[in-house]
């Protein structure tokens, strides 16, 4: 709480300044420090007009409390998410406000809809948005979405004059077998190879995107492509084998363009020439990521290509051919790395290292924060070649794989020190990991560490250890000892099981119950399920809210509040 000294400081602020204040702080942040502090705060609070409610991964407890608190004439921004650490919060939310209170969207995000009943209440009132600037429907599954789905959504598309920013998953792209026209400027696709939309019939209905993330999954002739004078900003996947012909028609489309990310394969794009003569005039940012067969060609000439004065001295862009990240493929990437993600299946061979038209620099890899490293490529216990491999220093999410090579923990060790700074990590999934006795020296090193997926081959094998500060725990396959699992992870929050008999179910729940605010049940039978959701309200009493949601692949997910002891 706020000092009294804060509170005598801010109550000599004047309104508009600490409305401006409250622009970089999240509606949870606000209330938590501010409300009831004093009189004149509360006046500032109320009339404060542009809250924005973001309800992915937030506690049942705080949903309700934001709800029961908050004007929606307030808010300009809402976020509502059916994701796995919140399901069910789409029909939760409307079972206790109608889209049409929040009268004031500017910006609107609804993540992975269950199915269309929830999806089409809320795409219904969309035009008596008279304000709303961003929509996004994405993490989207085919039973998410039906026919009257795509009518509304390209229905509200076509005649709202205020929308400007589009985000949808692939799988809505059927919406263009409707008449749309927009003049929106931005459209971005989430779940890209589901896309299956052609640039042709993007260009045809939305002449003035100014921005543009898609993919290419169908040939196309490019010679009846409508001009995309407007587009400065492009991030493109190909997932077909695309000629350079037919790119450098595409590219000469969009003359306007200041921005190109580009990910795709082929030995054609490894050519620097071919780039330096097509690109648009005022490309200021080239990123891409290429790769191909490791197949004999000279990596000197390619690399020469990339080491003009048009790419050292007019551009400045640098490039690396790099063998290291996938000794089965030769990958060509600008620096520093575009991508968040990076899969990388590292090798000791000396003979296999990256090459770079710049001096290397460990930044280069500072974007990356998903690494996922198969060390099962490791062909050598050789420390001194350690020093050709990446460094990533702002790791977030480690996934590793070892497929039961022979590695020593004393190399492993090395190994991870040398590649990566782990105090970044929050979360490790430890897939065909199979090295028991570094997992502890791992966590030790992981100060962060919350989040931990693991195999139940692997968990039985670990030792007795306290791994406190985990809170989110995934056991891969069938769970065979509850007690064990809950007195090594005392502080269980969110948690992901195989279970196939109810009776380790509850005992599971019960002794959790303190801590548990969301479980799921992974590939159970309708039968069991039933079981369980029967058996909830008793669970919960009187004292503790929840909701569920049954995914496409039978998992179970369940939402709980926070655990209150009863009176």
């Amino acid at each position: 709480m706020p000092s009294i000294a804060t509170v005598t400081h801010l109550d000599k602020l004047p309104m508009e300044l600490i409305h401006k204040i409250l622009n970089y702080l999240t509606y949870h942040d606000i209330y938590l420090s501010l409300y009831n502090i004093s009189t004149y705060m509360n006046t500032i609070l109320h009339t404060y007009d542009k809250y924005q409610l973001d309800f992915q991964s937030i506690s049942m407890s705080q949903f309700y409390i934001t709800l029961n608190q908050i004007n929606p004439c307030q808010v300009i921004s809402l976020t509502l998410s059916n994701m796995d650490e919140t399901p069910g919060q789409f029909s939760l939310f409307l079972s206790l406000f109608s889209i049409q209170q929040f009268s004031r969207l500017q910006s609107l995000q609804l993540s992975q809809p269950l199915g269309p009943i929830d999806l089409n209440k809320i795409l219904i009132h969309l035009p008596t948005f008279d304000s709303l600037k961003s929509l996004a429907i994405i993490h989207c599954q085919p039973s998410s979405i039906n026919k009257e789905t795509c009518m509304l959504l390209s229905s509200f598309i076509t005649n709202s004059v205020s929308l400007r920013r589009l985000y949808l998953s692939g799988i809505l792209n059927n919406i263009f077998e409707y008449n749309i026209s927009s003049s929106i400027d931005h459209l971005y696709f989430n779940d890209n190879i589901c896309n299956t939309i052609s640039l042709g019939t993007i260009a045809s209905h939305m002449p003035h995107l100014k921005s543009l993330e898609t993919a290419i999954t169908l040939h196309m002739n490019y010679n009846h492509l409508q001009s995309l004078i407007h587009l400065t900003r492009l991030t493109m996947t190909i997932f077909i084998n695309m000629k350079n012909s037919d790119l450098k028609i595409l590219l000469h489309k969009m003359p306007t363009l200041i921005f190109l990310k580009l990910i795709a394969s082929g030995k054609q794009w490894f050519d620097g020439q071919f780039w330096e003569e097509n690109l648009p005039l005022n490309l200021q940012t080239f990123q891409f990521n290429f790769s191909t067969q490791s197949i004999v060609f000279n990596e000197q000439m390619v690399l020469e290509t990339f080491q003009t004065p048009f790419w050292l001295k007019q551009k400045s862009w640098y490039v690396m051919l790099d063998y290291q990240m996938n000794p089965s493929m030769i990958h060509l990437y600008s620096l520093p790395y575009c991508d968040t993600q990076f899969y990388y299946r590292p090798s000791m061979n000396p003979s296999l290292k990256f090459r770079s038209s710049i001096s290397n620099n460990e930044s280069y890899m500072n974007k990356v924060t998903r690494l996922t490293i198969d060390l099962s490529t490791l062909i050598t216990e050789n420390i001194f070649s350690l020093s050709s491999v990446h460094f990533f220093s702002n790791i977030s999410t480690l996934t590793l794989a070892d497929n039961e090579c022979d590695l020593s923990v004393e190399f492993l060790l090395n190994f991870f020190q040398t590649s990566i700074d782990l105090t970044h990590v929050t979360e490790l999934r430890l897939g065909q990991f199979h090295h028991p006795d570094f997992i502890n020296i791992l966590y030790n090193r992981m100060p962060r560490l919350k989040s931990l997926r693991i195999t139940e081959k692997l968990f039985s094998k670990l030792e007795m250890l306290d791994f406190h500060n985990i809170h989110s725990l995934t056991i891969c396959d069938c769970l065979t000892n509850i007690d064990r699992m809950c007195l090594m992870f005392p502080n269980i929050k969110y948690l992901c099981v195989r279970l196939i008999i109810f009776e380790h179910i509850r005992r599971l729940m019960e002794l959790l119950e303190k801590t548990l605010i969301n479980i799921t049940f992974r590939h159970i039978n309708q039968e069991l399920q039933e079981q369980i959701i029967k058996w909830l309200p008793k669970y919960c009493g009187k004292h503790r809210q929840y909701s569920y949601s049954i995914d496409q692949h039978m998992d179970l997910h369940i939402w709980l509040s926070d655990f209150f002891e009863d009176n």
